[in-house]
């Protein structure tokens, strides 16, 4: 009687996971995709950007099946690279940032290894992300390679073929604190026989820029001017003025017509900026920042020339 219990309770826990295939060992094992939401995470003086992370797989066996790593870096030479960041922008600057300041030593972290979620006693069809407060380290504590935010996940199956998606959601989000550039997101897939696949995508954390004080007037020339701010690279401040000869696009759109590239300027050490350009007939003007690997972009708002 207790011998056909037990069969009957291992059946019933069986069913309870739609999402495991059935004879998964049997599955070619592999990674297909990584995706992450938002695709161009950027962090502010306040808040946390909290990510989703979906992995389609197949072949994976248990809840532990598929695994996930976000930390700053790029992938291993030579790795599966499903996606990747842009190679295009600014290749100076593709390089992390220190999280502290150069005068401040950092601290060697001790050793962190992944987070996993642990497995519940019975499976609901929809496990729920673990519980795990924000944490706000303090900035002398924070390195470029010790960030591993704990992870929670779902899944479910998709249609064709065994794939499976499992969807990560991360607890902790990302903040300023965390450095920005060039991130990867590692992926281990594992068979029933142990057997492991690995996938790597990038993306660039970047920080806040904003465009303020923008100010358009006409007199014999069209005078543009304003001030370009960043959030404080090292995580300590909120807004500073971005100097360093920063360039800005001066953009022109007449009526009916397409936005065009007039001018261009470049911040002072105060992070402001004064271009004059020939005036190029009835339209609005508007200020753009391009996107670095570092800093996202920042667009002003339409400005009517002022008649002087």
């Amino acid at each position: 009687m207790t011998r056909r219990m037990l069969a009957t309770l291992t059946a019933v826990t069986a069913l309870a996971w739609p999402g495991v295939p059935a004879r998964a060992a049997e599955t070619e094992l592999s990674i297909r995709s990584i995706s992450l939401r938002p695709a161009e995470p950027v962090v502010r003086a306040t808040g946390a950007v909290k990510l989703v992370i979906d992995v389609v797989a197949r072949g994976a066996h248990g809840v532990r099946g598929v695994t996930v790593l976000v930390e700053p870096g790029r992938p291993p030479a030579g790795a599966t690279n499903l996606t990747g960041v842009n190679p295009d922008l600014t290749p100076a600057e593709t390089s992390i940032e220190p999280a502290v300041p150069p005068a401040v030593p950092p601290a060697v972290p001790p050793a962190v290894p992944p987070v996993v979620p642990a497995v519940p006693p019975v499976a609901p069809a929809v496990p729920a992300a673990p519980a795990v407060p924000e944490v706000k380290p303090a900035a002398a504590e924070l390195t470029a390679t010790a960030v591993r935010p704990p992870v929670g996940f779902h899944r479910f199956r998709l249609a064709a073929e065994g794939w499976q998606t499992w969807r990560f959601n991360p607890a902790v989000g990302l903040t300023r604190w965390y450095p920005s550039g060039v991130w990867t997101i590692a992926a281990t897939a594992t068979d029933q026989a142990g057997n492991e696949v690995k996938a790597y995508t990038t993306f660039h954390l970047r920080r806040e820029t904003v465009l303020e004080g923008v100010a358009v007037s006409e007199r014999k020339k069209v005078r543009v001017s304003g001030t370009l701010m960043r959030l404080d690279p090292y995580g300590l401040l909120g807004r500073r003025p971005f100097r360093k000869r920063k360039e800005v696009l001066i953009r022109f759109r007449g009526t009916g017509g397409e936005w065009q590239t007039v001018a261009s300027a470049r911040t002072r050490r105060d992070g402001s900026f004064d271009q004059r350009v020939k005036p190029a007939g009835e339209g609005v003007y508007r200020v753009e920042f391009p996107a670095t690997s570092r800093y996202a972009a920042d667009v002003s708002p339409e400005r009517r020339p002022r008649r002087n």
